[in-house]
């Protein structure tokens, strides 16, 4: 696991023999870097901060631990492996990708909605010719109902100048022979 500055850590336990060695080697390096620039201009003083005017530590010889006489059968570790770097992916193809899964989520969503309101307000109008469409069928047959009426029938015939029969007569039409049909009463 490593920290903001870098440093290597395992689990809890913090090795600070090798972290101070780091350290120092880190000052050495920034006070040489400004001792070198300021001898390549004679104007400037020898100081960048406290660093280069800090004592240089020595480095630390940090010993390896000894297995343990119960360990025989493990293999000895003479050294520890450090965790591997982690994995570091490309943050901006990710988030441009989720953006955009977002926004045609959106976009989609939109003319989803869209449609469903145009089918709605088409649905709307067809209802409404039905309506009209149910309303002109119970007229007509209320009409054709008061036609029909027998005494209705009767004052449209007298209005024509019709008389009723005395005698039916049909024909047969195959061979066109008329029959008459018996009235009541009659021979």
């Amino acid at each position: 696991m490593s920290t903001a500055r870098g440093e290597n850590r395992v689990g809890a336990q913090r090795r600070p023999a090798t972290d101070d060695a780091v350290k120092s080697a880190r000052r050495k390096a920034r006070a040489a870097d400004s001792r070198r620039r300021a001898l390549l201009s004679q104007d400037r003083a020898v100081t960048d901060g406290s660093l280069a005017l800090s004592p240089v530590a020595e480095p630390v010889e940090v010993e390896t631990p000894k297995p343990r006489r119960d360990q025989t059968t493990a293999p000895a570790r003479s050294a520890r492996k450090a965790p591997p770097e982690p994995v570091t992916t490309a943050r901006m193809p990710f988030v441009l990708s989720i953006l955009g899964l977002i926004a045609g989520g959106i976009v989609g969503l939109l003319v989803l909605n869209t449609a469903i309101n145009g089918n709605a307000f088409e649905l709307q109008d067809l209802r409404e010719k039905q309506t009209k469409l149910d309303a002109k069928e119970q007229r007509l047959t209320d009409e054709l109902a008061d036609v029909k009426a027998p005494g209705n029938l009767a004052a449209a015939a007298d209005r024509l100048g019709l008389v009723e029969a005395e005698e039916i007569t049909y024909l047969r039409l195959p061979d066109g022979k008329e029959l008459k049909m018996p009235t009541p009463g009659g021979n």
